[in-house]
């Protein structure tokens, strides 16, 4: 008996020697990550003579894409760069066109508003598949895009796309009111083979994915054809000629040619993300990559419909992960986008230095507004800035012995918050963290000190 009370004595302090080193190891990991904060938390003064406005004065006048990034999706701050940057490129550079990380077919329809048409800011919104997108900033953006046209002439009216493909929902309306309208199909054909993507009954799967894309297929190649012998086939009476699309609607044209080549336009860009979406089914690469490479391809076959009807002049809106022009990981949408247009792509990034956010809870359908620190020194700076951000712009500050170049040429944590919270995160931040050289990632970027979180607007 005593010798098994001897061993649980032993037993009991070598527990109790584990717990204390376990407990010694918390504290020193979390007065690391305290450190850490700390250290690039400190006054930078050579950033602050380097402390740029929001200025299109700044950016070259010779790219056509710019895009501007998110480093959370739902910070309220974040959504209003995105007018602030569109405006000051439309006024400033002549840019005609904005384009968001939203699905072609729901953006279309709030294109449709910002054109003239019937409805609110405040109910375009609710257009979104994505509720970050269902807030007061977003509403603002389309006011301003609809007030801009009403007196902005034919060549400087601004219009609204999406370039994301992961909500086909979006795009069952139109793309069979069209079709029917231009008896493309009959009602029964179309109800066979796309009612799988409808709202209240989606149903696009794996097994029948297949099926959907020879649809579609089908349906481009009816719409694709020359308006004679469109109209021997079917009967339809199309106003469109080729040499007028090649000629992006010269100003003679009327109001009904121009609404049916933007219908064109838009029957045929859905047909290609419903596609898109069919074939994430049906692919065997990994989504993320099958996505931006999507995303990537709309992103040009937009920038083709601005060359034919504005300025061929783009600002495009995403996560920073998104149009960020390196990627370690996979070849994301700014690479590529870097790859094939080299120096008429030009990317803002963002980062901030403590954002509340309002995140969706990963398996789960509800969101939470949590806090989260980037520890990146460039965003702490802000907070010596006017209104608390500024902007750098990387191609302006070229003293290579000065404190700035170096840490924008240096490897430094910067925010990169998804669309998903768990509790786990709060115990290894560099989850929600990359750590590289800025100047490698984007062209510039706005930093922010402090960032609030968006408020969803309700459905009315």
């Amino acid at each position: 008996m005593k010798m098994i009370g001897k061993l649980l004595k032993l037993a009991g302090k070598i527990v109790l020697a584990l717990l204390a080193f376990l407990f010694v190891c918390i504290l020193l990991y979390f007065g690391k990550l305290k450190f850490e904060e700390l250290q690039a938390h400190r006054e930078i003064k050579e950033v602050q003579a380097e402390m740029k406005p929001l200025s299109a004065e700044y950016i070259p006048e010779n790219i056509s894409i710019l895009s501007i990034g998110e480093a959370a999706h739902g910070c309220k701050e974040m959504q209003e760069l995105k007018l602030s940057v569109f405006k000051e490129m439309v006024e400033k550079q002549g840019f005609t066109a904005f384009a968001l990380e939203a699905d072609y077919g729901e953006c279309a329809e709030i294109n449709r508003f910002i054109q003239g048409g019937e409805g609110s800011a405040e109910e375009m919104v609710q257009k979104f598949a994505f509720p970050i997108y269902h807030t007061k900033e977003m509403a603002e953006l389309i006011s301003w895009m609809r007030e801009w046209n009403e007196s902005a002439p034919e060549e400087k009216k601004v219009r609204f796309y999406g370039f994301d493909m992961q909500d086909p929902e979006g795009s069952h309306a139109f793309l069979k009111e069209y079709s029917l309208s231009h008896k493309l199909t009959t009602e029964e054909e179309f109800a066979k083979n796309l009612d799988c993507i409808k709202d209240e009954n989606f149903s696009l799967n794996e097994k029948n994915a297949g099926e959907v894309i020879a649809f579609l297929d089908s349906l481009k190649e009816k719409a694709e054809k020359s308006p004679e012998e469109a109209q021997k086939e079917t009967g339809n009476i199309a106003n469109e000629q080729e040499a007028k699309e090649k000629q992006g609607l010269e100003d003679n044209q009327d109001s009904t040619e121009k609404k049916e080549f933007q219908e064109r336009q838009d029957f045929l860009m859905e047909l290609n993300t419903v596609r898109q979406a069919a074939e994430t089914w049906l692919s065997k690469e990994d989504s993320s990559v099958l996505r931006d490479r999507d995303m990537e391809e709309n992103v040009k076959k937009i920038l083709e419909i601005e060359q034919k009807i504005g300025s061929g002049k783009l600002v495009i809106s995403a996560h920073d992960g998104h149009i960020q022009k390196e990627n370690p990981i996979y070849n994301s949408m700014g690479v590529l986008l870097t790859k094939d247009f080299g120096e008429a792509y030009y990317a803002i990034g963002t980062d901030v230095w403590k954002v509340t956010d309002n995140i969706k809870v990963l398996g789960e359908a509800k969101r939470t507004v949590q806090s989260f620190v980037s520890v990146d020194p460039l965003a702490a700076q802000a907070r010596f800035a006017k209104g608390k951000q500024y902007a750098l712009y990387f191609s302006g500050i070229t003293d290579e012995k000065s404190k700035v170049y170096q840490l924008i040429h240096n490897p430094m944590k910067m925010l990169q918050l998804g669309e998903g919270y768990t509790f786990v995160m709060r115990f290894f931040p560099n989850s929600y963290r990359v750590k590289s050289e800025p100047v490698q990632r984007y062209d510039g970027m706005i930093y922010l000190y402090e960032g609030k979180p968006i408020e969803i607007l309700e459905k009315k």
